[in-house]
């Protein structure tokens, strides 16, 4: 059974390539556009990996990987918060909301690849 992986994007170009990618990876890929929708499919999906973009609408990411982290079994996903402002205060912020990694997010997808392969 494929693992599934919780992508949160509020880009639509974006979030289609995160999907195109993973699936082409052989996961299962649950996408969606806010935070408080992840928060929900998190709980009812427990997913196994969530991928959370900083800055989203409502709430951020690193909010999300708070609330979902707090949310407890069933979702013990692993996560990783991605962001295109590469900065050292961000990398922190995001390992102090509970996220298991924190990449950048660029065009290239491997090293994002490369996290979730170390993850799951």
């Amino acid at each position: 059974m494929p693992k599934k992986i919780l992508i949160v994007e509020d880009s639509p170009t974006v979030l289609g390539m995160l999907k195109d990618v993973f699936e082409n990876e052989g996961y299962n890929v649950l996408p969606v556009e806010t935070g408080e929708k992840a928060v929900k499919k998190a709980k009812s999906n427990n997913p196994d990996l969530v991928i959370i973009d900083t800055v989203l609408p409502g709430i951020d990411g690193f909010e999300v990987c708070r609330k979902i982290k707090n949310a407890g079994a069933p979702c013990a996903a692993k996560i990783i918060i991605i962001t295109g402002n590469v900065d050292a205060v961000d990398a922190e912020k995001a390992l102090d909301s509970g996220a298991d990694d924190y990449c950048a997010k660029t065009s290239d997808f491997s090293n994002l690849i490369a996290a979730v392969k170390k993850l799951v």
